[in-house]
């Protein structure tokens, strides 16, 4: 007779055919899962509700399809001593050729000494997947290990995979499945509750009513023993810990609230702070948008008030939470700094830059000694960023631009800093080298090198950045067109990121509160000295001169500078200084006096 499948069984079938998008992360899974390839170790990390155990589990099934056996574990119910674990790991280990580990991150500091028992221990036809919510430290690609090892990001669903993965679960209105899509934000947790929701529920209340069933499949119930504007604060910003907390609700108690709400089955202990759901958090965040928009506002620009100020004063990880608040999608996707699913910042190896530019054919060029020199210029930030898969999209070098060498280069991103007029001390200059990729990778890889560049130079609040592209054609094109203009009259071609006035936290931060409708842009003049012919700002720059410089030859002589640089027909360096009689240094200096002139005048002169 034959037996019919246990209910499990129905289970992992259901679960296979609900599986939707992810193709090239399967395809990822099956190349690791292949005895011809190198790769041993897949790691896959995102937060909660992205998607992790999904991808877990379809593994499994391709694994067994294929013939290998499998053990299947979980971080959360291993033991806590060391050698238990060991012993508890190797022997489910021992038994399979393919080792899956969930929630790897939860056994904390014992998880580097178990995957050094499991290198040492398991054949060399084994395989590993690991899933956890945060990245894997350095260690995982120490030691040669980067040869055999896949770091995955999990990205959130795309739109239209979101929408077959709700169509699956039984949503099949356009205008529900269009809802429930754009409320997700791609989360197979987020769309799998929103389609538990009824159609009828699709109201003016339908955020709460999300928001109440994601609460109740997390934490067991509807109902949090926590103060709803701690749990607000927490929605709103990634990490909350008791500064942020007292200076987005002054006033209040928020101490008890903090102990409150790191109590909770909904929030995690992230660093010094305490993390909620990221799926809670997004249905929170969404209500409060639609049903408490003056709150919401409120709230917002109290907590990037207070991270703007720890940035400041050299918090880089609080800049980085700043950033996340953007939301004009071409700014944020050219400077928000989450996690990248596709890419990662890195150290050189040994011997790959020659191997670099030999295949991007920088080697070839008549400065090569000097470019190479350059990137790995000592006191400079050396970093290359790569794909997932270990290809290198670009090699980069970055040094304060007081601090840039005698050598030809260094002299003339040196002048290009005194053209634009910038603090040296507060300005970077280097170069950057991109191999030759589509502008996606070139644009995701420059969106994360600037978080990688601040932490390791140890500055946050910089004034400009210079950057030279030895190859044109491969410059980022959607992070310029966003972020950086050309330098006129530089040579070689230098691109700006120009943060006047402020610094890189203001600029951001203007961004952030221009979007919430708080407060406008920061009137300036610094638009009267943009690059290009325009009659109507050129008048308009008279207007300011005519108001700002004085009738003495000194006065007249800084005006003149002006003119020279901004009005008329475009001059080359060398007719400027003809026309004034001055050194390259003179000009220069005249240069950055009266820009800074005009910058400074009151905006009613103008």
């Amino acid at each position: 007779m034959t037996s019919l499948p246990s209910l499990r069984d129905v289970a992992d079938a259901a679960d296979a055919a609900g599986f939707v998008g992810r193709a090239n992360e399967i395809q990822l899974l099956k190349r690791v899962l292949d005895q011809a390839s190198p790769s041993r170790i897949f790691y896959v990390h995102g937060p909660g509700g992205i998607g992790k155990s999904a991808l877990l589990r379809a593994a499994r099934r391709i694994a067994t399809a294929e013939g290998a056996t499998v053990a299947s574990l979980d971080g959360r119910t291993l033991p806590l001593d060391l050698d238990l674990l060991r012993a508890r790991v190797l022997e489910a280990a021992q038994a399979a050729d393919v080792v899956i580990l969930d929630e790897a991150d939860t056994l904390g500091s014992a998880l580097a000494p178990l995957r050094d028992v499991l290198l040492d221990t398991l054949s060399a036809r084994s395989r590993v997947i690991l899933a956890g919510r945060t990245s894997p430290d350095p260690s995982w690609r120490a030691d040669a290990l980067h040869a055999i090892f896949v770091d995955l990001a999990l990205a959130p669903l795309g739109p239209d995979d979101a929408a077959q993965l709700l169509e699956a679960r039984g949503v099949t209105e356009p205008e529900r499945r269009t809802a429930l899509v754009k409320w997700a934000g791609g989360s197979p947790l987020a769309l799998t509750v929103g389609a538990s929701v009824p159609p009828g529920a699709q109201s003016a209340n339908l955020a709460a009513e999300l928001e109440q069933r994601v609460t109740q499949w997390l934490a067991g119930t509807g109902d949090l023993d926590v103060d709803p504007d701690v749990l607000a604060v927490a929605a709103l910003c990634r990490t909350v810990d008791g500064r942020l907390l007292a200076a987005a609700l002054p006033g209040q108690p928020t101490r008890d609230g903090l102990q409150k709400l790191a109590d909770l089955r909904v929030t995690q202990r992230l660093g010094g702070g305490v993390s909620l759901h990221p799926v809670l958090a997004a249905a929170i965040s969404e209500r409060l948008r639609e049903q408490s928009p003056e709150r919401y506002r409120t709230l917002v620009s109290r907590i990037v008030e207070h991270l703007a100020t720890r940035a400041r004063l050299g918090d880089v990880e609080a800049l980085i939470e700043v950033t996340l608040f953007v939301q004009h999608p071409v700014l944020r996707r050219a400077i928000a700094m989450e996690a990248s699913p596709t890419h990662y910042a890195d150290r050189p190896r040994p011997g790959e830059l020659a191997q670099f530019a030999k295949a991007g054919g920088f080697d070839t060029a008549e400065n090569w000694d000097e470019l190479a020199a350059f990137v790995q210029l000592p006191g400079a930030v050396d970093l290359v960023m790569r794909r997932n898969d270990g290809t290198a999209v670009f090699f980069g070098s970055l040094v304060r631009a007081s601090d840039l060498p005698g050598t030809e280069l260094g002299r003339k991103l040196a002048e290009s800093v005194e053209l634009a007029g910038s603090d040296p001390q507060r300005s970077y200059a280097g170069i950057v080298l991109f191999a030759d990729l589509p502008d996606a990778d070139r644009t995701e890889a420059t969106r994360i090198s600037i978080g990688a560049f601040m932490r390791r130079h140890g500055l946050v609040d910089m004034e400009a950045v210079y950057i030279h592209y030895p190859e044109p054609a491969r410059r980022p094109a959607l992070v310029i067109a966003a972020l950086a203009a050309p330098l006129e009259g530089s040579d070689p071609l230098v691109y700006v990121t120009d943060l006047r006035p402020g610094g890189a936290v203001a600029y951001v931060q203007r961004i952030i509160m221009g979007e919430l409708g708080l407060e406008a842009e920061v009137p300036t003049n610094e638009h009267l000295l943009a690059p290009g012919e325009d009659a109507a700002r050129e008048a308009e720059l008279v207007r300011v001169l005519d108001a700002v410089f004085g009738h003495s030859p000194e006065e007249q002589r800084l005006r003149r500078a002006i003119e020279l640089a901004h009005t008329g027909p475009r001059r080359s360096q060398q007719e400027c200084l003809e026309d004034l009689h001055v050194s390259r240094a003179t000009w220069f200096r005249l240069l950055r006096e009266a820009r800074a002139r005009v910058l400074s005048a009151p905006m009613d002169r103008v």
